[in-house]
């Protein structure tokens, strides 16, 4: 078995982000000393690498997995573990834009995304946290009011799924814990997970089922010719049938993601987790267990967390990192929200990137005959990666992927992404703006 991860000295002081402070496994994968022949290779050890070397185990496809820190580093042990069957945009927001049936297959995508997320928990007995909680999305505005009362029309009428709901002011104060808000719109399918849990349960069930895994090891160059694909790093080559790059929001940390960086744009999402807290005000929060992201454009998302520590996310600012400003506006935000968590002490704050597209869709394609990537989950990575890592290893295999605008959608280079900084910050004072007048 793998040893344990000093997180404690590592350069990126990853003691900070909660689920690192928590977790119970903690394995260390060795670097890549020697060369490898394998039949794919997987660039990226977070939740979509690792769901395509598990798809790939179950078909008996030898591959190996290639991070350049450890396994869930990036946004995949750092985000807040909600596993929502929704996209940015609502159904009849989909439906105006791509059409019914295309709506109609999102909402299957969707909801396939999770059911395999939990498949891959369940067969391999992966001990994350994970459970169907329910999620909710709490409303301020009219406007948005009206347009979730009409998702929820709109799944009724079209998709045959009564499950989604909405709940009025006293129940949302209810489930909440807060009177903040004036309805919400409830999912009961929705989930939970610890992510960094997951993808190191992930990465040691592969490990013992022969799957090779190694961190440390970040590719330095990639390619690809008529029957193979080469790549280089500091201390052994691999030569693959097919290569599956998994990089998301951090396709620019080596050389190798320079094919893809500029077809998302990376934005910072911050957290802060509280010290415990008391028993009482643990029990008059998220009386139902349920997850919560709210419908702002500039969201914030919170849970209570088993050991009654109450972890509260939003987007950053324009940079991709989040400074003191950022974790002292999110307990600002947290304390207007939930009075009561006002006084309550921070111990743990941190950020992760989340790889933001135009459209507000994921994409799954590929660069040439024996390259296939997936990327731009928006923040609705943890059930989708689950999904697109099983399609990334079909198309290992020659399989073809119908996934509507996802597999299909136009995905060139962003223009001007040199300008993204300032261009990011005019979109969120623009978002804030609306989030403020209820627009």
């Amino acid at each position: 078995m793998p040893d344990r991860f000093d997180y404690a000295n590592a350069p990126t002081r990853p003691r900070q982000v909660y689920w690192a402070a928590t977790t119970r496994h903690d394995p260390l994968f060795p670097p890549l000393k020697a060369d490898l022949d394998i039949d794919v290779a997987i660039i990226g050890g977070g939740f979509t690498g690792l769901a395509a070397a598990w798809h790939l185990m179950k078909a008996g496809r030898r591959c190996v997995v290639l991070e350049a820190n450890q396994v869930g580093w990036g946004a995949s042990g750092r985000n807040g573990g909600m596993a929502v069957p929704r996209y940015k945009l609502t159904f009849p927001e989909l439906e105006r834009k791509y059409g019914r049936d295309t709506a109609l297959l999102m909402h299957r995508i969707a909801h396939e995304g999770l059911d395999t997320l939990e498949r891959i928990v369940i067969d391999s007995k992966l001990a994350c946290g994970f459970k169907r909680h329910g999620h909710l999305t709490p409303i301020q505005n009219a406007v948005d009011v009206a347009r979730f009362e009409a998702d929820v029309r709109w799944l009724a009428e079209h998709a045959g799924d009564a499950a989604p709901r909405m709940l009025d002011a006293g129940e949302t104060a209810a489930r909440l814990g807060t009177g903040f808000y004036r309805a919400a719109y409830f999912e009961p399918r929705g989930g939970g997970i610890h992510p960094l849990e997951y993808c190191q349960a992930l990465a040691a069930v592969l490990a013992v089922r022969g799957m090779h895994i190694h961190c440390a090891t970040p590719v330095q160059s990639w390619r690809a010719t008529a029957d193979e694909v080469l790549l280089q790093t500091a201390h052994g080559r691999v030569k693959a049938r097919e290569l599956i790059i998994a990089t998301n929001a951090y396709s620019d940390l080596t050389a190798s993601g320079n094919a893809l960086k500029r077809r998302v744009v990376p934005v910072a999402s911050a957290l802060i987790a509280t010290a415990p807290l008391p028993e009482p005000l643990r029990a008059s929060l998220m009386a139902k267990g349920n997850l919560a992201t709210d419908a702002k454009r500039l969201t914030n998302y919170y849970r209570l967390m088993p050991d009654g520590r109450f972890v509260f996310g939003g987007r950053g600012g324009a940079s991709t990192r989040a400074g003191d400003g950022v974790y002292r506006r999110l307990a600002r935000d947290m304390a207007h929200i939930f009075p009561a968590l006002a006084e309550a002490p921070i111990e743990h704050r941190w950020y992760g990137l989340v790889a933001a597209t135009l459209d507000f869709l994921p994409r799954i394609g590929r660069l040439g005959p024996r390259v296939a990537y997936a990327m731009g989950y928006n923040g609705r990575g943890v059930a989708l990666a689950a999904l697109l890592g099983g399609r990334l290893a079909g198309m290992t295999m020659q399989q073809n992927v119908n996934l509507g605008p996802i597999s299909e959608g136009a995905f060139a280079p962003i223009p001007f992404h040199a300008l993204r900084v300032p261009a990011k910050q005019v979109a969120i004072s623009w978002m804030q703006l609306r989030d403020r007048l209820g627009l």
